[in-house]
């Protein structure tokens, strides 16, 4: 099974500019006319017409169970109910995992408020994506891959994904994954960014070194077509050497097994 493990709907269709259409018919659409079988949409509990709340990712997957799988959000910062909300997006939404956005959030992944939340997702048995990319309107030390490296050692057992590979500090990414083994890099945004560039053999150096069974395939959809962005990845993984167990593994295996599928 192929699983996109990174991508976005939310209730205005033009949340994210003109350019990008976030409707859930335009999703499964991608789906359909691609050889991904699923895609994880994320919730992200923060104050910008950017995030989508938890509810409504829960309403569309029981709508469309066969096409996507959920993540929750919660903010420890602003919700004082952040570990039972996100118990519950669980149990009773059918969540698959937690998205923390330190760059929505305004919550740095090293901060001591966000152990509880984590804690619970590890009890839970559920992963937890961070958006490891960098950008302008928030303070650029609170985006860093470093700042998981704390959180990573301060609780081993939870699983966690860093998104888009560390963005353009890739290799602080890397630096992380191979200090901690609990810890995944996702490839939206990295994997087309760097390609074709000067960067793109130290960007798969990473990826190999960290090997296949902690790397997983994302689109950032709809900020980057789905079909598009899977065609563009098993292209350049093939090109350097990724076996096809390799790309099995990438593509689908590794987070089916994070979120118990």
């Amino acid at each position: 099974m192929i699983i996109d493990a990174l991508t976005h709907i939310h209730p205005m269709p033009n949340a994210f500019g003109n350019d990008c259409d976030l409707r859930t018919e335009f999703l499964i659409e991608e789906l359909d006319k691609s050889p991904v079988d699923k895609a994880i949409v994320t919730a992200i509990e923060g104050d910008t017409p950017y995030c989508t709340p938890t509810a409504y990712v829960i309403e569309q997957c029981a709508k469309h169970p066969d096409h996507l799988i959920g993540f929750a959000s919660v903010n420890p910062l602003t919700n004082p109910n952040a570990v039972s909300d996100l118990e519950s997006h669980v149990r009773n939404g059918g969540m698959r995992g937690l998205k923390l956005h330190p760059r929505h959030q305004h919550l740095a992944a090293d901060d001591e408020r966000i152990i509880p939340v984590v804690e619970k997702a590890a009890e839970l048995g559920i992963p937890v994506t961070i958006c490891g990319s960098q950008w302008k309107h928030a303070p650029l030390r609170d985006q860093l891959p470093m700042n998981v490296d704390v959180l990573a050692k301060r609780v081993p057992e939870a699983k966690i994904i860093l998104a888009h590979g560390g963005g353009f500090h890739f290799m602080d990414a890397f630096v992380v994954a191979v200090a901690n083994e609990n810890v995944y890099l996702e490839t939206s945004i990295s994997m087309k960014y760097f390609a074709d560039t000067p960067f793109e053999d130290q960007y798969i150096f990473t990826l190999q070194q960290i090997g296949a069974d902690r790397i997983i395939f994302g689109s950032d959809h709809p900020e980057d077509p789905l079909s598009i962005c899977y065609m563009r990845s098993v292209a350049m993984l093939e090109k350097h050497g990724f076996s096809a167990e390799d790309q099995a593994k990438i593509l689908g295996g590794n987070i089916q097994k994070l979120i118990g599928l």
